[in-house]
């Protein structure tokens, strides 16, 4: 099934409950996966409520976990490489970006087995990563994204891909993703979305992460989102 472009966003805040070092995550896996091909990046976006004073701008990242879904093939899983990123979002009133990237985790082999399985790759602790928060897009809370990218021979292969998540339980984010260089485009494209209209079906990536807003956490909340695009995505 392929996402569509979205031409334009309304974004709705709801409360909800949080823990001060665990930023984003939790949901409910779907039974979708998503491989946006070799050399393609595929971004969730995070949100977190900010004190609103002007003083919460930056997120250090602790840790962070993304969920892979793995489909045997003949027998097998397909093994494939993975570098997972934390880059900060840009947003200029209409478009929102990718600002400064960094490669947070990189394994070059997801391993072997003989079942299929949602597997939790985790970056472990990590050192030197803060991002500075979009702060404008919507009053009261802070973005990031993630970004994940298979490698190897096999990167394309739809047997591997970041797992569809509903809506987080811990943070916000758009039912929605970004994309660098999609189908060889060599730019990164904000947003991208399944269903008819584009939106109507979950469109959020499955990843949980753990960081020090500067100064300290509040309370978070979840966001929706009315314009999108595409890739592929494939059902397990």
């Amino acid at each position: 099934m392929c996402p569509k472009l979205l031409a334009s966003f309304a974004a709705v805040a709801i409360a909800s409950a949080s823990n001060a070092a665990f930023v984003y995550g939790g949901g409910t896996e779907t039974g979708s996966r998503f491989n946006a091909g070799a050399g393609a990046i595929t971004y969730m976006n995070c949100f977190t409520a900010i004190d609103g004073t002007g003083a919460q701008t930056q997120l250090a990242v602790d840790s962070a976990i993304v969920g892979i879904r793995r489909l045997v093939a003949s027998g097998a899983l397909v093994d494939v490489g993975i570098n997972i990123y934390a880059a900060e979002m840009t947003y200029d009133g209409v478009n929102f970006g990718r600002g400064t990237n960094y490669q947070i985790y990189s394994s070059a082999s997801l391993g072997a087995g003989a079942a299929s399985v949602t597997q939790l790759v985790n970056t472990g602790a990590v050192s030197g990563v803060t991002l500075n928060l979009e702060t404008l897009s919507n009053a009261g809370f802070g973005g990031w994204w993630i970004g994940v990218e298979f490698t190897g021979a096999n990167a394309a292969s739809t047997a591997n891909g970041w797992r569809v998540m509903n809506a987080p339980t811990t943070g916000s984010s758009l039912n929605a993703f970004g994309i660098f260089n999609n189908a060889g485009s060599g730019a990164f494209q904000a947003f991208f979305a399944f269903g008819t209209p584009p939106g109507a079906s979950p469109s959020r990536m499955m990843v949980d992460v753990n960081g020090t807003l500067v100064p300290a956490p509040g309370a978070f909340a979840l966001l929706g989102i009315a314009g999108l695009i595409g890739g592929r995505r494939r059902r397990s």
